[in-house]
């Protein structure tokens, strides 16, 4: 007869609960004692161990200065109290950290590629290890003052004065970001303008042309104006050609009736002199003197900017004018030695024509005088005074 396997029943095991591990305390700069004893009591507390565990069991999660620490005050620390006490005290005290997490609260912004939730929970908890019994609104403040500012223009709309309504708005606006349109209801097509103008004349042609009437309606009606009886001055006269010949007058067609042309006095040069010369108005703005002088009333040059002298004697002006000087006199000089013979002649033929020119040709075949030749030092009147 086969045996039934299935009404067997196997032996029971008790299930044996594995031990946690506390990390291990090392006593360097840095190492919070307080939130060490935190994490080892709640371990203990998994592990059910009691006081007298807990003390026997702690040097084996000591290491470096710690144990060392520990191996000398073995004797005094003869409970678990006095343990905790005296870790305090040697490996820091509670304001040092206090401190610490302050400065690093005031500081704390979430980074870039840092989730929310991430951000959100450190900084509670420097909040709790700042002041365990800091009120809702001061969290609050400390999670807008870093969070990023698209996650922050969102939740300044909402009214919110709690850690639990933080976090709640903030999922809710994550939710939104995420979802995405899978089926497009209505089809688009490719030439749509980004926006939409609000002007009446979306048309660039139209634009131009509203903008042309307008100009030539108040060239028109400044054209139509009644005549002075004076003559018109030189700046009007100027004005009026250089207007006749850019923006030739239009005439007004849009009133319904012609207007009699009226005569002006003719603009001659004659009746703009005779008349007097308006004053002219002071300018608003003063001319600025002392842009190109010292604090002590040096004046400062054009072309180099060094002051003491005017761009008439600046040195540098001149240096450039000399080698500009210099360098036409080198391409100016012969390029073979018969062009300078050639150039030579020329002058010495020049030279001989020059100098026989002022000459009569008569002179050279005039006969002998019948007189003596007279000095031409001394004039007759002398002469007749020495005898």
């Amino acid at each position: 007869m086969p045996e039934d396997t299935s009404s067997q029943t196997s032996p029971g095991f008790p299930l044996i609960q594995p031990v946690r591990t506390p990390s291990t305390f090392h006593g360097e700069a840095g190492e919070n004692p307080t939130a060490w004893l935190k994490e080892y009591e709640r371990i203990a507390k998994f592990n059910r161990w009691d006081d007298i565990m807990c003390l026997g069991n702690v040097y084996f999660f000591l290491n470096a200065t710690a144990r060392t620490w520990y191996e000398n005050n073995e004797e005094e620390l003869n409970s678990w109290e006095k343990f905790q006490e005296q870790l305090k005290i040697a490996f820091g005290s509670k304001d040092l950290f206090v401190k610490q997490a302050e400065q690093e609260l005031k500081s704390r912004a979430q980074k870039t590629g840092e989730s929310t939730q991430s951000y959100i929970q450190s900084v509670l908890e420097l909040c709790l290890k700042v002041n365990p019994s800091m009120s809702e609104s001061d969290r609050v403040s400390h999670l807008m003052k870093g969070i990023a500012e698209d996650m922050y223009q969102s939740l300044l709309l909402k009214d919110i004065n709690s850690t639990s309504a933080f976090i709640t708005e903030r999922q809710r606006i994550e939710q939104m970001n995420q979802q995405r349109i899978t089926k497009l209801r209505f089809s688009r097509l490719p030439n749509v303008v980004p926006m939409a103008s609000v002007e009446t004349n979306d048309d660039l042609v139209t634009l131009v042309r509203r903008i042309v009437r307008e100009e030539v309606r108040r060239l028109s009606e400044s054209a139509i104006q009644p005549p002075s009886l004076e003559p018109p001055s030189f700046d009007e006269i100027i004005r009026q050609e250089v207007q006749n010949a850019l923006c030739p007058v239009i005439s007004s067609s849009a009133g319904g009736s012609e207007r009699t042309p009226t005569q002006r006095r003719p603009s001659t040069y004659s009746a703009a002199v005779r008349r007097p010369r308006r004053p002219t108005k002071p300018s608003s703005i003063p001319r600025q003197t002392d842009i190109w002088r010292t604090d002590d009333n040096r004046p400062v040059c054009f072309h180099c900017g060094r002051p003491g002298h005017v761009i008439r004697y600046c040195r540098d002006r001149r240096a450039i004018f000399d080698a500009h000087r210099n360098r036409q006199a080198t391409n100016r000089q012969p390029q073979s030695q018969n062009f300078m013979d050639e150039f030579s002649r020329q002058d010495a033929r020049e030279l001989t024509s020059s100098t026989s020119r002022g000459r009569s040709p008569a002179r050279r075949y005039r006969s002998p005088s019948p007189y003596g030749r007279r000095r031409s030092s001394r004039s007759p009147s002398l002469r007749n005074e020495e005898n």
